[in-house]
């Protein structure tokens, strides 16, 4: 299996066990849900929606039965919504808050690291990321997005570009594909 392979693979069993367990997730107050299973990062709706994302740009590079894997979670995720729609906006709206403020955080300790660490700002960028997923998905219906958000989220962003030097794209090339510069170009170089 060759590593691209491999990510998107791990990509997928990521996505498979967060499915598995969002209903319970979205049914319960806690904010801070593990996944019981070794080397999973915390279950977020944001997490899940970022991997389907990407999933999906890759879906014709894996495997047939690979597909409906990914099919299968996805619909899942789907028939699991149907009965939680004010609940799954509720959930999104509260982790939303979260990401953002977690973000204007990252942003606020950059002063810590140079711009020349790379590997520093790849590993937090995926907050922004997020961010973007659970907007897009709060703009559409039956959801609707917190009057504000959008504009604090383009504030933050207006601040963050003055800052900002263009360049590669920071995480594993694998992913380019799925984060054009034009909609994501805070993965596209590193701030000052």
């Amino acid at each position: 299996m060759d590593k691209d392979y491999a990510a998107l693979a791990h990509d997928l069993m990521i996505m498979e066990a967060m499915v598995d367990d969002m209903a319970a997730y979205l049914d319960s107050d806690v904010v801070d849900w593990t996944i019981l299973h070794a080397n999973m990062p915390r279950l977020t709706i944001g997490g899940y929606l970022m991997r389907q994302r990407r999933l999906l740009v890759f879906k014709d590079q894996l495997s047939e039965e690979d597909q409906e894997r990914l099919d299968g979670a996805i619909s899942q995720f789907d028939a699991g919504l149907q009965e939680r729609v004010v609940r799954f906006e509720r959930r999104a709206q509260q982790e939303l808050h979260m990401r953002i403020a977690e973000w204007i955080g990252i942003l606020r300790d950059l002063h810590r690291h140079s711009a020349t660490e790379v590997n520093h700002y790849a590993g937090i960028v995926d907050t922004r990321v997020v961010m973007k997923e659970l907007l897009d998905k709060l703009q559409t219906p039956p959801y609707r997005l917190d009057d504000g958000i959008l504009k604090e989220v383009l504030t933050i962003d207006r601040l963050l570009k003055s800052r900002f030097s263009e360049g590669e794209f920071v995480w594993e090339s694998i992913w380019e594909a799925a984060y054009p510069r034009s909609e994501y170009w805070w993965l596209y170089g590193v701030p000052d």
